[in-house]
């Protein structure tokens, strides 16, 4: 049985013909439905052309980035030798590492995508995100910045690349925190449950319900309700208990506030919810505690 071959960049350029690339570290591709507008683009209308096809299911030595501008494709992606499907649309960036593959399914003829090939680290397995028009709009910037830094002569070439790169890392580590689009098929449950922890520690002192952290993650409430406990064996009830209680506790040694302004700190309806909620777990009074 053949071995299948595993490309870096370079190999990877010169079977298929790329035009925009730097060495063996970064490539620009566009790839579209329609009549290509440039040598190195790829055309997935076109029957006999199944480069875009082939492209992906090849084993890298680098990370494939796609971000969709049009249209819409379905493909097969293998991430921890699991075969899922995605539907990726307008706005929707995907990250492939080097370890996954995947197998095109179809496009639509209105189908309009970039990609970015890069021998760097951007993510530990696969991820998708959907974009907002501000994120879309960056990442399509930094793609055309390293798509001209390629193609023109620059003394400082590999400095001005790696520069846009190390932009891009930063705005993909800011997608979770803002609107956890990462794909629940590619079963990334811990990373939903750490935007999940992320939104609780920056929203506990005033938002209590399961309703509002599962709007922030942008799934049910049933949805992150499970998730949380199977991931971490507590409930969300629990967690969001645990933190006020802390917040109790550090608030009556560290500071001089009354239990009034405490309690307001905090959102419980007045005093008396505060002490019986404390009460409850601590066996005795937040003014007995301060008094230890």
């Amino acid at each position: 049985m053949n071995q299948q071959i595993v490309y870096n960049l370079e190999e990877f350029a010169t079977k298929y013909n790329l035009k925009d690339i730097y060495g063996a570290y970064a490539a620009h591709i566009s790839i579209t439905g329609e009549e290509s507008g440039h040598l190195s683009d790829i055309d997935v209308s076109k029957s006999e052309d199944n480069t875009f096809y082939n492209m992906m299911a090849e084993r890298t030595l680098f990370t494939k980035l796609f971000l969709v501008k049009q249209g819409n494709c379905r493909l097969n992606i293998l991430v921890a030798n699991t075969r899922q499907e995605l539907v990726l649309a307008a706005n929707d960036f995907l990250i492939a590492t080097p370890q996954e593959t995947a197998g095109i399914k179809e496009t639509s003829h209105d189908f309009k995508a970039e990609s970015i090939l890069v021998d760097e680290s951007f993510a530990k397995q696969a991820q998708r995100y959907q974009l907002n028009d501000v994120k879309y709009k960056s990442i399509y910037d930094i793609f055309h910045f390293v798509r001209d830094i390629v193609r023109h002569q620059h003394i400082n070439k590999m400095e001005m690349i790696r520069s846009m790169f190390n932009v891009l890392k930063l705005i993909i580590d800011e997608l979770p925190y803002e609107q956890c689009s990462v794909s629940h098929d590619l079963g990334h449950k811990k990373e939903v449950y750490e935007v999940f922890l992320h939104h609780l520690y920056r929203h506990f002192r005033k938002e209590r319900q399961i309703r509002f952290y599962a709007d922030k993650l942008n799934v049910s409430a049933p949805y992150i309700s499970r998730l949380v406990k199977e991931i971490s064996g507590s409930t969300v009830y629990d967690h969001v208990s645990s933190l006020i209680y802390k917040e109790i506790c550090n608030l009556l040694t560290q500071t001089d506030m009354t239990m009034g302004e405490i309690a307001d700190q905090l959102s419980f309806s007045d005093q008396s919810a505060m002490t019986n909620f404390f009460k409850q777990r601590s066996g005795m009074t937040p003014l007995a505690y301060r008094n230890r």
